[in-house]
């Protein structure tokens, strides 16, 4: 390779390393590919950021390497990224589609003479997926091009040929918009300007998504959380969520708020309230840089939304209620709601209906109540104690003849009365740990219907969930009570130890255990699960069952990262940093992936 290039290209502010080196080869009448093999280096390695051929790209064409590496991504590995002195992933980076101003290109054109594949130019901060307008022209940016294959994305001259004709004529302008507060913030970050903000304290990208997730939560008043904002309407959800983001968490927590009073009912849980603000930072978004704005979602629900057991807070079950409204109080005790709040108002927990919240939103400190509600009688008629309950007279009866609920007065002159609360507790205790379900698909069912069709008595299964037996239970969303509680057939058929049931299969066994079937199937074909050999029942085929005592073997060995923090009433999340604080790591001797489980004889002496 010679040591400087005679036909070269000016770098352009801003422009990354791929962008010039594409121009380069384009001036050279090559591919960006082939000219980087013929100079030496790889153009894989350039879109990539690697040191060492960006040094030689500028040693070979005559540039400042540090002005040639100030707006490339560099690959840290593990699709991870460093820009402008960020962290990044790819999603945020080095996405499929390429976008830009059209107007910034249409005038490298007209500044610069030659072929406008050679002069028009990528701009880094295009490349950051939160930065949605070009500052310069207030022209939104606009999808370029799109390209799987990082090759072909990122040869941006050939690419450009392409588009240039739509570029020039104007096909490819777009309304003009006034840039918000938040696209100067996003621009200011990028090049290392305070802003006073509340957000400057955090990661850039993670703090510029969570303005998103919460600007997406704020816009689903209008649009629902299931549709995706248009790519040319990306903009608002970001602008939304920075005008209550950039002034700090009372200012966020007023936001939250006011989307519990505006969508749906205290009962549809804050997952279907808050959609993709909720779901990500509970179940995708788990590393350290979005730890506060999971914190703090998860604060305000917990001390704003009437959550008991049962209830599942952010992929952890809530193991116990830190607040209650009249309403979640009035259904614990078996009360009429006008009647409880008359006497809460009277010793000062909660404010007259006048003044106050709606009884679904009124909340009080079950701490501080605990005393007066004590002091509330809750002994109803066999009538009442079933409507509460949510519990038809024949379940009722079924239950009381296998010895379940009886009377907490019975005999003399006194008619039978039931304790409202004290059956409250039973369920809620069979219902701790149990997996949200809005929508039950056809493997769940309730306790009657269940019963019903294995032809066994409730009672029966009331003795499998208070033994613990039944791994996977979960709790429907939208019902109270007893009719809340659903299990699985397939479960309970084979805990039932029916003698034609050879035990269940591996995909079964993994949805019961809350394992991906992959994890659960190399867990079996490995021998770290024993398993039995059986025939389909109905294609007679040989397959692998799990037979009661082997997975009596698995849960006497393994527990799960959820059922283990179950067992020790903690977030699993703390209890995950916990884990790896002792040096306890997921079970994989052999390096496979199992998931999220444990042998419990590393975690025998763990704190």
């Amino acid at each position: 390779m010679n040591n400087e290039l005679s036909l070269v290209a000016k770098l352009h502010a801003r422009e990354p390393a791929f962008s010039f080196a594409s121009r380069v080869a384009a001036l050279n009448g090559v591919s960006a590919t082939d000219f980087s093999t013929d100079m030496g280096f790889s153009f894989t390695r350039i879109t990539d950021g690697n040191a060492d051929d960006l040094s030689e790209l500028a040693t070979l064409c005559r540039v400042d390497l540090n002005a040639l590496s100030a707006w490339t991504p560099i690959h840290l590995g593990n699709r991870v990224h460093e820009f402008r002195g960020q962290h990044l992933h790819a999603k945020a980076i080095k996405e499929t589609t390429l976008r830009g101003c059209p107007i910034c290109l249409r005038e490298d054109a007209e500044r610069t003479p030659g072929a406008p594949e050679q002069v028009m130019h990528i701009r880094g901060h295009w490349l950051f997926r939160p930065v949605t307008i070009c500052l310069e022209h207030g022209h939104p940016l606009i999808p370029l091009w799109s390209a799987p294959a990082k090759t072909d994305r990122f040869d941006v001259a050939a690419r450009m040929a392409e588009i240039a004709p739509d570029i020039l004529s104007g096909a490819l302008d777009q309304d003009f918009r006034e840039p918000t507060e938040y696209d100067r913030w996003i621009e200011a970050r990028l090049l290392s300007t305070p802003t006073d903000t509340w957000l400057d304290q955090f990661a850039l990208y993670p703090a510029a998504h969570f303005c998103e997730l919460l600007g997406r939560a704020i816009w689903a008043v209008r649009i629902p959380k299931w549709k995706k904002f248009e790519p040319e309407h990306a903009w608002m959800a970001f602008d939304a969520g920075f005008k209550f983001a950039s002034k700090g968490e009372d200012s966020i927590r007023s936001a939250l708020s006011e989307l519990q009073a505006i969508i749906g009912e205290p009962t549809d849980g804050p997952k279907k309230k808050f959609g993709a603000l909720y779901d990500r930072l509970a179940f995708d978004l788990l590393n350290e840089d979005y730890a506060p704005f999971r914190a703090l979602l998860r604060d305000h629900i917990a001390t704003t939304w009437p959550l008991g057991p049962g209830d599942d807070l952010m992929g952890e079950p809530v193991l116990e209620r830190r607040v209650h409204s009249v309403r979640t109080a009035s259904r614990e005790l078996g009360m009429d709601p006008r009647r409880l709040r008359k006497l809460l108002v009277d010793v000062g927990i909660v404010r007259p209906a006048e003044t106050g919240q709606d009884d679904q939103w009124e909340l009080f400190d079950v701490e501080e109540a605990q005393p007066h509600l004590d002091q509330i009688n809750t002994l109803v008629s066999a009538k009442d104690f079933q409507e509460v309950l949510k519990m038809s007279r024949s379940q009722f009866e079924r239950l009381r003849s296998d010895g379940y609920f009886p009377p907490a007065v019975d005999g003399g002159d006194h008619k039978p009365l039931w304790d409202v609360r004290a059956a409250r507790r039973y369920l809620e205790g069979l219902l701790t740990g149990a997996e949200p379900i809005y929508v039950p698909m056809h493997a769940w069912g309730d306790i009657p219907k269940t019963a019903q069709r294995l032809k066994v008595s409730p009672g029966t299964i009331l003795a499998l969930l208070e033994q613990r037996k039944i791994q996977r239970v979960g709790k429907h969303m939208t019902r109270d009570g007893y009719e809340a509680i659903l299990i699985t057939h397939d479960e309970v058929e084979r805990l039932l130890e029916r003698p034609d049931a050879p035990g269940i299969s591996i995909e079964v066994f993994a949805r019961q255990c809350g394992l991906k079937p992959s994890s659960a199937t190399r867990l079996v074909r490995n021998g770290h699960v024993p398993s039995t050999e059986g025939r389909h029942p109905k294609t007679s085929a040989l397959q692998r069952f799990l037979a009661p005592d082997d997975i009596a073997s698995f849960h006497a060995r393994f527990v799960t990262l959820r059922g283990l923090a179950v067992e020790r009433g903690t977030p699993w999340q703390a209890l995950r940093l916990e884990l790896v604080a002792s040096g306890v790591l997921p079970f994989s001797p052999d390096g496979n992936d199992y998931g999220a489980i444990y042998e419990r004889q590393a975690i025998k002496d763990t704190p």
